[in-house]
């Protein structure tokens, strides 16, 4: 361990001996940093070149939808109105009399066929109050349904007056003013 001291002690002894440099007072001066103003110069005139081009797009977009005001009228002739001309008065003069002209002798009757008898009018059946379209039935023992124009529909409902007075399993039946009909499925009533 002495070998190690004895090393210690000639290096601390050297380091003694040795000039010391004497250190020199560097003032510190902030750099200038041209990127800095550059960049700070480009983001400036980009924004002022933005705002400019929003200003006219906007003025444009306004000018359009609003009709700019004529920039000269022409001048239109006024023009009097013709005055009306003046009533003309006219006499009213009589017909003149007709004498009536004698009656015509009658026709003498010619045999002719007689006209064959009218045919007596058919009644004229009223039309049933509404179109029925069956299109489903929902049968079963008790409570039988029918889908008859969008509507579900059991024995003994009403729709517009007719009342439906019988579900089987493919046709319905029903009635309106003592007329029966038969309604089966994806036909018409009528």
């Amino acid at each position: 361990m002495s070998l190690l001291n004895d090393a210690l002690k000639r290096a601390s002894e050297s380091d003694r001996n040795r000039p010391r440099p004497t250190p020199t007072r560097v003032s510190m001066e902030p750099v200038a940093h041209q990127r800095g103003k550059s960049l700070a110069l480009v983001l400036g005139a980009g924004s002022f070149l933005a705002l400019g081009l929003a200003v006219w797009f906007f003025w444009q977009l306004w000018a359009a939808s609003h009709s700019p005001a004529p920039t000269h009228l022409e001048a239109i002739p006024v023009v009097a109105p013709k005055p009306a001309p003046p009533p003309v008065i006219r006499e009213e003069i009589p017909p003149p009399q007709v004498a009536a002209p004698a009656p015509a002798p009658a026709p003498v009757p010619t045999l002719s066929p007689a006209p064959a008898p009218l045919e007596p009018a058919k009644p004229v059946e009223p039309a049933w109050p509404a179109d029925l379209k069956l299109t489903g039935i929902f049968f079963r023992k008790t409570n039988p349904l029918a889908l008859i124009n969008g509507k579900t529909v059991g024995v003994g409902d009403d729709m517009d007056g007719i009342r439906v007075t019988k579900i089987e399993n493919d046709r319905v039946t029903v009635e309106w003013n003592g007329k029966v009909r038969e309604l089966k499925v994806n036909e018409s009533g009528f």
